[in-house]
C-alpha cells in the first residue's frame, strides 16, 4: 500500500496564502451585512447524527448516496453514541436542531441566524466549482411565515452580491412549488405527466419518478429539460394561500428593483423545501448548470424533528463558487491587515531586544512583526519586501550596543539611525506627517 503524504484526497482542496484574501473577503462582507440586518452567528458541530439528515432531506440524491459514514475505532466508548454518525451533509437540518434542542423557540420571534465558512461532505463527483468538502455561508430564520421575511433573505444575499461587486452579472430565478397542502395533488400530476413518457428519461429521473418525481422538473440532463417544458406548471396547481404568499412576495421584489425570473421548473434539490424556492446564477448561464446561491422555504422542518408547526426559510452559498467568480471578473480583494513595520535583527543582543519591542509596539497600534531563522539582514529585507512591508527598523550589533536602531523606509531606501528612547516619539510624527 502506498503513503498518500505529499497529495490531498480527492475532492478537497487547500486554501493557500494568495487565496485566503479572497475567502476572508467572502466572510467579511457575509457577516457584515448579517450582522447589519441583526441577524446572529451560530456555529454547529462537523459530525451529527445520520438520522436528523436522513429524516430532513427526505428521498433525495445526498441522502441516499452521499452522506459521509464517520468510521469508530477502540472498544473504550462503545456505549457512546450508538446512533451512526456522519459528517455533516448540509447546515440547515442541523441548524433546524439547534433551534430545538436550546429551547430557540421561546425566544423572541422570528429567531435570524447565520453561519461563516462551515465545512459541509457530501460522497459527489467532483468538478468545476464543487467538491466533496465545500465550504458555506448560510442564512436561517425561523417563527415568520410573512412573505416579508422571504423578501429579506433575498435582499441580504443581493446586498452581499452587490458588496462583492458581483451583481451586475446575476439574476434570481424563483419559483413557489406550494405546500403540504396542495403538494400531493402536485405530485399526482407530475407522475401522471412523466410516467407517459417514462422510457425517455434519463436513469436518474426514472428513479425519482418512484422517489422524489418533482426533482425530474429540475435535472440538467437535456432530454429530460425538453420534456420538462411541457410539463404541468406547479405554478398553476398550488393551493390559493401559497398563490397569495407568492405574488405579494414578488411585489415586495418589484418595489426592490431587484432582477428575478420565474422559473417553473426550479424545485431545489432537499425534500424540506416548501412554497419559495430561489436560486441566484449568471444571467448568461440559462441552463443553470453552476448556481451561485440557493435557498427557500421549509415551513414542515421543524414538525418533522418533532417541534410545533414553525414557518421557517434559508439559503446558503458555497466559498468555492463565489471565490472562482471573483477572480474571473478579476475581482481584486481589499488587502488583509499585514505588518507594517518589519524588526530586522542581527546578533544574540539584538535578538534578546527584538521581541520586547516587537510586543511594545503592537500594544501602540503598530502592526510589527520580526523573522527569524535569518541570519543576515540582508535575507530579512528581502522578505520585508515579499511582506510589502513600509518600514523596516533594523538592530545589528552595534546598534544593539550603542542602544539605537536604524530606522529604513523600505520604498525608498532612505534610512537614519535614531537613539532607541525616540523611537516611539519619531514613529507617531513619521505616521502623523503621512496623514
Amino acid at each position: 500500500m502506498s503513503e498518500n503524504y505529499n497529495r490531498i484526497p480527492r475532492g478537497t482542496h487547500d486554501i493557500l496564502p494568495e487565496d485566503e484574501k479572497y475567502w476572508s473577503f467572502v466572510d467579511a462582507v457575509a457577516k457584515k451585512h448579517s450582522l447589519t440586518m441583526g441577524l446572529e452567528q451560530i456555529t454547529t458541530p462537523v459530525i451529527d447524527f445520520k438520522n436528523l439528515f436522513v429524516r430532513s432531506v427526505g428521498q433525495s440524491d445526498l441522502a441516499r448516496k452521499e452522506i459521509y459514514s464517520v468510521q469508530k475505532s477502540g472498544t473504550e466508548y462503545e456505549n457512546d453514541d450508538k446512533d451512526e454518525l456522519v459528517l455533516r451533509p448540509e447546515a440547515t437540518a442541523q441548524v433546524a436542531r439547534a433551534y430545538l434542542q436550546h429551547g430557540m423557540h421561546t425566544w423572541p420571534q422570528p429567531v435570524r441566524l447565520f453561519y461563516l465558512r462551515q465545512p459541509n461532505f457530501r460522497y459527489e463527483r467532483p468538478q468545476s466549482g464543487r467538491f466533496r468538502q465545500h465550504f458555506q455561508f448560510g442564512v436561517e430564520m425561523f417563527g415568520s411565515v410573512d412573505p416579508l421575511t422571504d423578501a429579506q433573505l433575498i435582499l441580504l444575499l443581493w446586498e452581499i452580491f452587490q458588496d462583492l461587486k458581483l451583481s451586475e452579472k446575476i439574476v434570481f430565478d424563483i419559483n413557489t412549488i406550494g405546500c403540504k397542502k396542495c403538494r400531493p395533488d402536485i405530485r399526482k400530476q407530475i407522475v401522471k405527466y412523466y410516467k407517459s413518457r417514462e422510457d425517455e428519461l434519463c436513469d436518474d429521473c426514472k428513479d425519482r419518478l418512484k422517489k422524489n418525481p418533482l426533482r425530474i422538473l429540475d435535472c440538467k440532463n437535456e432530454k429530460c429539460r425538453e420534456i420538462g417544458a411541457d410539463a404541468p406548471q406547479i405554478i398553476d396547481n398550488v393551493c390559493d394561500e401559497c398563490q397569495t404568499h407568492f405574488r405579494q412576495l414578488l411585489e415586495i421584489l418589484d418595489e426592490l428593483s431587484i432582477p428575478y425570473n420565474l422559473n417553473p421548473l426550479l424545485v431545489r434539490g432537499l425534500d424540506y423545501y416548501t412554497r419559495t424556492v430561489f436560486e441566484v446564477r449568471e444571467e448568461a448561464d440559462e441552463k443553470r448548470q453552476s448556481s451561485l446561491a440557493g435557498g427557500g422555504r421549509y415551513d414542515d422542518l421543524i414538525e418533522e424533528l418533532g417541534g410545533q408547526p414553525t414557518p421557517a426559510c434559508g439559503f446558503g452559498f458555497g466559498y468555492e463558487r463565489i471565490v472562482e467568480k471573483l477572480k474571473e471578473n478579476e475581482i481584486t480583494p481589499p488587502e488583509l491587515d499585514k505588518p507594517e513595520i518589519l524588526i530586522v535583527q542581527l546578533g544574540d543582543k539584538a535578538k534578546i531586544k527584538c521581541l520586547p519591542l516587537v510586543a511594545k509596539l503592537n500594544n501602540l497600534g503598530y502592526r510589527t512583526t520580526t523573522i527569524p531563522g535569518k541570519e543576515s539582514i540582508r535575507a530579512q529585507l528581502k522578505l520585508a519586501d515579499r511582506l510589502n512591508v513600509e518600514v523596516a527598523l533594523i538592530i545589528g550589533q552595534r546598534e544593539a550596543f550603542d542602544n539605537t536602531i536604524i530606522f529604513r523606509k523600505m520604498k525608498e531606501g532612505v534610512q537614519e539611525t535614531i537613539d532607541i528612547e525616540r523611537l516611539e516619539r519619531f514613529l507617531a510624527r513619521y505616521y502623523k506627517n503621512k496623514e
